[in-house]
């Protein structure tokens, strides 16, 4: 068992993700306790702050924002009706004038100029919000359309067994949710009904959509993580539909038929997202929850040109 130990964690090899990787931004708050969970780019700002990150608190309290990328890191927290939020925080991502977080069934949202004005430690309030019918874990944007997902595991994160859905032997077991997005209306979407279901594999912790493919970040524990490229079928037919409530939407399917690439990756890969042709993935694995024992600690976030990937 010793021995195999030993091979197990000194053996951690990722030829193929080291060569089209790079490392790029630190990762902040893991001193501080944070669980690192999403992560999305950043508009240009007067505080030159390039990226955004949600996760939270290992020991505890309230869930954090956090600004990075420029010469300073800042992080706020979310409040509503004046108490901060202790919820889990999942994905995050911006619709240019919003920040979106995944906060249990619910995406709240807080305006970007409030988050960017605000001092280190303090407390922005939400704006609005709306909920889902999912446990979110991750969210996108993509132009006009906001993507919103869930994550499955059998043991511990079990979803609705109507998400489940085997086709030529291979099952998918959760959903990603495809929003028609309005800044203008409440909680940024259209309806609150989505417009399209993905239906996809377990372990999904964050979804990148582009013009030319469908990026899924897998991982749990000390597992390797898979980075998994499909093509982009969103803009095609389907004939199957999914119940949503009481509506029925288009259903598309992304399995090993339009799976374009499988790249291996370091353990706790999380929320992932695109900026200037590049795919930035998150990592917990450097968070004082896990570091001690994973094989590989990821302090980073690491990106990867789109041309390379793709």
């Amino acid at each position: 068992l010793g021995i195999f130990l030993i091979v197990w964690f000194c053996g951690a090899s990722y030829p193929e993700y080291e060569k089209i990787s790079r490392s790029e931004t630190e990762i902040p708050g893991l001193d501080e306790g944070i669980s690192p969970q999403g992560v999305c780019p950043l508009p240009e700002n007067e505080g030159g702050y390039t990226l955004a990150m949600s996760g939270y608190m290992v020991k505890g309290g309230a869930s954090r924002v956090y600004l990075f990328g420029g010469e300073t890191n800042k992080y706020i927290t979310l409040e509503k009706d004046g108490k901060a939020l202790t919820t889990h925080f999942g994905g995050i991502t911006c619709s240019g004038n919003y920040l979106l977080v995944a906060s249990g069934k619910q995406m709240v949202r807080i305006p970007l100029s409030a988050a960017l004005n605000a001092k280190d430690g303090d407390s922005v309030a939400i704006t609005d919000s709306f909920s889902t019918d999912i446990n979110n874990a991750y969210c996108y944007y993509y132009g006009d359309k906001l993507y919103v997902g869930e994550f499955y595991r059998e043991s511990n994160y079990k979803t609705q067994e109507s998400h489940h859905i085997t086709k030529d032997g291979e099952t998918n077991y959760a959903f990603i949710y495809e929003y028609d997005a309005d800044e203008s209306a409440a909680g940024g979407v259209v309806s609150t009904t989505p417009a399209k279901a993905i239906s996809v594999r377990g372990l999904v912790q964050g979804v990148a959509v582009c013009e030319d493919g469908i990026v899924l970040s897998t991982s749990y524990g000390l597992a390797d993580s898979h980075i998994y490229v499909y093509e982009n079928i969103l803009g095609g037919e389907t004939e199957d539909r999914a119940s949503v409530g009481d509506a029925e939407v288009p259903l598309y399917r992304l399995d090993s038929t339009n799976l374009k690439k499988d790249l291996t990756a370091p353990c706790m890969s999380e929320e992932i997202c695109i900026a200037d042709g590049k795919l930035y993935i998150l990592y917990e694995s450097a968070c004082n929850k896990y570091k001690y024992f994973v094989r590989v600690r990821t302090y980073y976030v690491d990106v990867i040109s789109l041309e390379e990937l793709l």
